[in-house]
């Protein structure tokens, strides 16, 4: 009655979760025929290579490589270092000028001179909008070629640590191949009487094993680590770029600015000087001009910052919903996959009679590892 009833717990322990490390375990001692006949065989499999030998898995890894590439984009596009420089405009300093004015013209003409200033201030604000929004359209070019330029750099790096570890794996496949085929050409001809040189060769087969997997799974390791550490350092030379772009942006936008508010000046104080007589009507008709002309620069300056910071939150936005997609398909494709592994390992356990196969297992003696023969299934 033992096999009937582990089987009806099979399903639930075929949905363990993979992806989580899993002790080598010992495989069971002597041949099959030599247990006892009610002892229930186990087997354990490790989901998580089963998983990487599917098909379908390069399409996973696709995935995963555009997952880090969204990112590496988001990043960049939510830094805020990356943001326009913010310029200071400098005050028109016309005091002077303007004492001196009153004390000759009437209490009319303090009304042109408040027109002059504000006129000339508005001008400035003006001329400052622009200088902002065309440092930020040129802030946005770069970042776009930075960004081009760290998506190849780091797509090279991936494809040459991909290419490194396809190297490193089949050098450690082929300089384990033949201990490990003696050693169970040896174990082949292991007489069932022998159970103690049986269990000897069999643990060092799986050292062996062992051996061979950790020092591949180390290398993938490292692979990976240095492709985030190459990832990372791509991201902080363009933030880095990015940002002393701004901060030029920042002291020759000053430096403009400053220069327009010496020649708005020069230009205020040559106005007053030529216009004494016939000022307040020659004045009022020149600075309405210059004001609403300003206003009209300004306000489309400000329209266009408006909409360039629209459309920036509208691309982060986009990205964003680009990443959760990508997410979702890539765990909908692993769920595929991990689906077909546990259907594939019901397949093998129901072939070799087995009553038990364990996904998840931190020990569990007298079970033999099975992953193997899945992965050699799966590959037919």
């Amino acid at each position: 009655m033992i096999r009937p009833l582990i089987w009806a717990a099979l399903a639930s322990l075929l949905a363990g979760c993979s992806g989580r490390a899993m002790t080598a375990l010992p495989a069971p001692a002597g041949p099959p025929e030599a247990r006892a006949a009610n002892a229930p065989q186990i087997a354990v499999v490790d989901l998580a290579r089963v998983t990487r030998v599917h098909p379908r898995w390069p399409e996973v890894a696709a995935f995963d490589r555009q997952i880090s590439l969204l990112q590496a984009k988001l990043t960049l596009a939510t830094d805020p270092r990356l943001s326009a420089a913010r310029v200071e405009i400098p005050r028109v300093d016309l005091t002077p000028e303007m004492k001196a004015a009153v004390e000759r013209m009437r209490p009319e003409f303090q009304r042109e001179v408040e027109l002059v200033r504000a006129a000339a201030r508005a001008e400035l604000d003006a001329y400052a909008a622009q200088v902002r929004a065309d440092q930020q359209q040129q802030l946005v070019a770069k970042r776009v070629a930075l960004e081009a330029q760290m998506t190849k750099a780091i797509q090279e790096k991936r494809d040459a640590l991909d290419k490194d570890g396809q190297t490193y794996q089949q050098q450690q496949m082929a300089e384990y191949r033949l201990p490990i085929l003696n050693l169970k050409l040896k174990l082949e001809n292991v007489q069932p009487s022998a159970r103690g040189e049986a269990e000897k060769l069999t643990e060092q087969v799986q050292a062996l094993t062992k051996e061979r997997d950790d020092k591949i799974a180390a290398h993938e390791k490292a692979n990976q680590e240095a492709l985030q550490e190459f990832q990372k350092a791509q991201i902080q030379q363009s933030n880095d770029e990015l940002a002393a772009l701004a901060a030029q942006f920042n002291a020759e936008g000053q430096r403009r600015v400053d220069a327009r508010a010496e020649e708005i000046t020069a230009r205020v104080r040559a106005q007053l000087q030529a216009t004494q007589t016939e000022f307040n009507k020659r004045l009022r008709e020149q600075q309405e001009a210059i004001v609403n002309s300003a206003r009209a620069a300004q306000s489309q300056a400000v329209a266009q910052a408006q909409a360039q910071a629209r459309a920036e939150s509208e691309r982060i936005r986009a990205l964003q919903d680009q990443l959760l997609a990508v997410q979702r398909d890539r765990a909908r494709l692993y769920a595929v996959i991990l689906a077909a592994a546990r259907v594939e390992a019901v397949g093998l356990a129901q072939e070799r009679k087995w009553d038990v196969v364990l996904t998840q297992a931190i020990s569990a003696p007298g079970a033999f590892d099975a992953t193997d023969e899945l992965i050699a299934r799966i590959r037919r």
